[in-house]
């Protein structure tokens, strides 16, 4: 789970399976918590509404010319379009009909509109979002690269993963613990202001990718092949309180296939002193490496709702199946 934070323009909302290959594999755990940042690659509409013209005539453009939730506007009149701010700009300028060129579902459609003139200036009716911004636990580093989170970063209205045309990520100040209980995920809540430490590449369903800005601490390990992967005792490395990572014991209580993804292991918290800090697995964690026998067997992804202590997590083969 990226905890989702506000910042700047952001909005709340951060397999090829090769046993003999995974087990000569190295990798570096980190369990450091970092600063998310995504830029969207297009404007993705998150919600509709009609507006009010000059007239006071109520105009619904986006059911007018069949703009849906979770379409991505990737440009204006050819120009492409990175934020809201230059689409208004565009929209200012123009004289009359526009041409927005919109995705959706991977294919792409040219729609000629003319905009609502209001009180305000021409409008579209559209709620869009061009960026978001979280914490979430750098997994591991490999030579130049990162893996983090586990899992992908998903658009919270639209609940599309989430198109990417840069990050970053960054160190980040923890400045408190809202700790889960049945009911109520808790999160870890800090300030994203550190110094940048790599450039995120890919936003898929099995983590962030990308490549390092400098180097990070860390010593490699020997990646677990998915059959080397047990139930039972496993630690997992995280910072949770800001003092640094360390290492808290879990346990493994299921192994699904490898297929299933994010949700490839049933794990519970079983350390002490994590259950009494943060009530079990919560917001902000996700990505913390899971150490088992020496070796990196997978990450956390996700908390159980009704049960703080429990969730699931990907293993360390699907997340390396995706950096490349």
């Amino acid at each position: 789970m990226l905890k989702i934070v506000r910042y700047v323009t952001a909005a709340a909302a951060l397999l090829i399976f090769a046993s003999s290959a995974a087990a000569t594999e190295y990798v570096a755990p980190s369990g450091e918590c970092v600063g998310v940042k995504i830029y969207t690659d297009g404007l993705v509409v998150v919600d509709t509404t009609a507006v009010t013209d000059t007239c006071g005539k109520q105009v619904d453009i986006a059911a007018g010319y069949g703009i849906c939730k979770g379409d991505i506007i990737k440009s204006i009149d050819g120009y492409a379009i990175a934020s809201n701010e230059e689409l208004s700009q565009r929209l200012n300028d123009s004289d009359g009909d526009i041409t927005l060129t919109i995705s959706s579902g991977g294919k792409e459609r040219d729609i000629t509109l003319t905009p609502a003139e209001t009180d305000s200036g021409p409008k579209l009716g559209l709620w869009l979002r061009d960026s978001t911004a979280g914490l979430g636990t750098l997994t591991y580093t490999k030579d130049d690269r990162f893996a983090a989170l586990g899992h992908g970063i998903y658009d919270v209205d639209t609940g599309t993963i989430m198109p990417i045309e840069r990050g970053i990520i960054q160190n980040c100040t923890i400045t408190s613990i809202s700790k889960g209980e049945k009911g109520v995920p808790g999160a870890i809540t800090g300030n994203i202001d550190g110094a940048e430490l790599g450039t995120v590449i890919k936003n898929t369903e099995h983590g962030l990718y990308g490549e390092l800005g400098g180097s990070i601490s860390g010593t490699p390990i020997p990646v677990a092949g998915s059959s080397e992967v047990r139930t039972g005792a496993a630690v997992i490395l995280a910072d949770v309180d800001g003092e640094g990572v360390k290492e808290y014991s879990i346990n493994i209580k299921r192994i699904m296939p490898p297929s299933r993804g994010a949700h490839d292991m049933v794990i519970e918290v079983t350390d002490q002193e994590l259950i009494e800090k943060t009530g079990g697995i919560v917001q902000g964690m996700s990505g913390a490496p899971i150490i088992q026998n020496g070796m990196f067997a997978g990450a956390v992804t996700h908390v159980f709702v009704n049960d703080p202590l429990s969730g699931y997590a990907i293993l360390a083969e699907t997340m390396l199946s995706e950096d490349q």
